[in-house]
C-alpha cells in the first residue's frame, strides 16, 4: 500500500506548527536577552566590603553614617563602572561594588578622607633647591610637604581652594601626551579664585618655585604644576576649568577624579 499524500489540511497544520515553534523560540531568545540586560545593568554584583565609620572611641551619629554612605556611593559611582549597592548600618556602611569595578581603586576610595586643598607654592628647599627658592616671608608658609617630582620640600602658602570650590573631576587618557590626566571644573567661586591664583603666579620669573600651584589631597601633594609662560600676569587661567597632570596611572587618575568630585568624609573610615 502506498501512503496517502498529505492533504492541504495537513500541510496547513504543519505550517502553523512551524510558525508557532519559531515564535516560541523568538520569545525565549528575547526573554533571555532582556534578562541579560537587566542583570548586567542592575546595581552591585561585585565584591562587598564593610566600612567602619569613625574610630572605636569616637561618637558617631546616624547622620554621620548616612553622610558617609552617600559620599561613598558618589565616589564609587564616579569610577564609571556602574552603580554600587550601599547600605548604612549603625556604625558601618556596607558597599557592594559594581561587577566591573577595580577593587584596589575602590578600596582606596572607601578609606581616603578626600580633603582637597589648593595652595600657592612660596618656596622650595631640598637637595636640589636653587638659590632664591626660599620664601620671601616665613609667615607665608602653612605647610611643608615633599614635591611629587622629588625636587625637594615645597613650602606652601595658605590654602586658597578646597573641595567646595570644585564642581567635578574626570580622568582621561590623552593620546596627545600619552598620559592620564584629570580635568577639573570649578564652581563659580572656585573659578574666580583659580584665575586669581594663576594670575599671581604668572607674575613670577620663569622656573621660579612661586610659579607653581600645589594640589594637596589628605596632606599629600598629588601635583604641583608650574603656570605656563603663556599665562598673562594678573589675568590667570580663566574659563572655570583646568587639567591636572602628574604622571598618573589610570588608577591614580580615576581615584583623584573621584575624590575631587565628592565631598570629603566627615570621619575616618576603615575597610574591615
Amino acid at each position: 500500500m502506498h501512503p496517502h499524500p498529505p492533504t492541504s489540511r495537513h500541510r496547513g497544520r504543519g505550517w502553523l506548527i512551524a510558525v508557532f515553534v519559531a515564535a516560541a523560540l523568538a520569545v525565549i531568545v528575547l526573554a533571555g536577552a532582556t534578562a541579560w540586560v537587566w542583570w548586567s545593568a542592575r546595581p552591585g554584583g561585585g565584591e562587598t566590603f564593610v566600612v567602619r565609620v569613625g574610630a572605636p572611641d569616637a561618637t558617631v551619629s546616624p547622620e554621620d553614617v548616612d553622610r558617609v554612605a552617600e559620599i561613598l556611593r558618589r565616589r564609587v559611582r564616579g569610577m564609571g563602572a556602574g552603580e554600587p549597592v550601599v547600605t548604612a548600618g549603625e556604625r558601618t556602611v556596607t558597599v557592594e561594588l559594581p561587577r566591573d569595578a577595580d577593587v584596589e581603586e575602590a578600596v582606596a576610595l572607601l578609606e581616603r578622607r578626600g580633603r582637597l586643598t589648593v595652595h600657592p607654592v612660596v618656596g622650595l628647599v631640598g637637595p636640589v633647591g636653587e638659590p632664591g627658592a626660599e620664601p620671601e616671608d616665613l609667615s607665608d608658609v602653612e605647610l611643608v610637604l615633599p614635591s611629587p617630582d622629588g625636587s625637594g620640600d615645597l613650602l606652601l602658602g595658605p590654602a586658597a581652594l578646597d573641595n567646595d570650590g570644585v564642581a567635578s573631576g574626570e580622568a582621561e587618557n590623552s593620546p596627545e601626551v600619552s598620559a592620564w590626566l584629570v580635568h577639573v571644573t570649578f564652581t563659580g567661586r572656585g573659578a574666580d579664585t583659580w584665575a586669581r591664583m594663576t594670575g599671581e603666579a604668572a607674575c613670577r620669573p620663569a622656573a621660579s618655585p612661586r610659579r607653581r600651584i600645589a594640589f594637596v589631597v589628605d596632606e599629600e601633594v598629588v601635583t604641583a604644576p608650574e603656570v605656563g609662560v603663556d599665562v598673562a600676569c594678573e589675568v590667570g587661567l580663566v574659563g572655570g576649568a583646568t587639567t591636572i597632570t602628574g604622571g598618573f596611572t589610570e588608577e591614580e587618575a580615576s581615584t583623584l577624579a573621584a575624590l575631587v568630585s565628592a565631598d570629603p568624609l566627615p570621619l575616618e573610615t576603615t575597610v574591615e
